[in-house]
């Protein structure tokens, strides 16, 4: 390698000699006729395209490629894993999963009773609302509606959380997972990606088709055993779960790597 190397210092310098023998010729007539220097330093900048000012610099250049031989091969910064980011989305999603009812509940409303409408009322529902009764919780029953915020929240889809490019992050592991796992871990990405996308689409559906988003209900009917299972909130919390079964073999991989 050394030997390679020598050859190598010895070649630049002979062409760096060739390449600055008009200069040498202008510095060595600077005494002589002004209009002989003139001619070669023309010849010097016409033919080679380059000043004084160039020769300098290719020169230092130089000396500095040949101090520094293996500076322009130098190594980009390490990657880093994304392991640390995958484990923070799965604790996420594991998070939402386990309080997803209280995720998807808005118990913020509050509805006049259906008995103080009725007809045969009329004159009660006069004196309740001459009193401004009607806002009092004594003369109102607090209602539900669901609710997909804090779900896309947690999706990373509205640009917060850990979930925020998620996708990328899971591609990234590519690099550190075992050749070994490879066809499972890109599986595993593949599965993922559309049960995500899945999740994603699903949630932003509930927020404007589920009728549990639009209509008030009952503060006692807001458990999650009662809602509809082909709504799109309780589809998107399938989604969710299936997301994150293949997120945690992911993250298996990446650690069995």
């Amino acid at each position: 390698m050394l030997s390679t190397l020598r050859r190598k210092v010895i070649e630049m310098f002979r062409v760096l000699s060739f390449l600055m023998l008009p200069v040498w010729v202008s510095l060595i007539l600077r005494d002589g006729n002004q209009g002989l220097i003139q001619e070669v330093s023309a010849y010097s900048t016409k033919s080679h395209r380059y000043t004084r000012r160039g020769w300098m610099q290719v020169s230092c250049a130089s000396l500095v490629t040949i101090q520094h031989p293996f500076s322009a091969y130098a190594k980009a910064p390490p990657a880093t894993t994304p392991l640390e980011n995958l484990i923070e989305a799965q604790e996420t999603l594991d998070t939402l999963l386990v309080n997803y009812k209280r995720a998807t509940t808005d118990c913020t409303f509050a509805d006049v009773p259906r008995e103080l409408l009725e007809t045969k009322n009329k004159e009660l529902l006069l004196e309740k609302a001459a009193t401004n009764a009607l806002f009092d919780k004594s003369a109102s029953i607090e209602t539900c509606k669901t609710t997909n915020r804090i779900v896309r929240d947690y999706l990373g889809v509205t640009g917060k959380g850990p979930l925020v490019g998620i996708e990328k992050q899971i591609k990234s592991g590519l690099e550190f997972v075992d050749p070994d796992f490879m066809d499972d871990y890109v599986s595993e990405l593949e599965a993922f990606s559309q049960a995500y996308s899945k999740a994603t689409s699903l949630s932003y559906t509930a927020g404007i088709a589920d009728l549990d988003s639009v209509n008030n209900f009952s503060k006692d009917d807001a458990d999650e055993s009662k809602r509809d299972d082909d709504s799109n909130l309780q589809q998107t919390k399938k989604a969710i779960r299936e997301a994150k079964s293949n997120l945690d073999a992911v993250i298996l991989l990446l650690q069995k790597s």
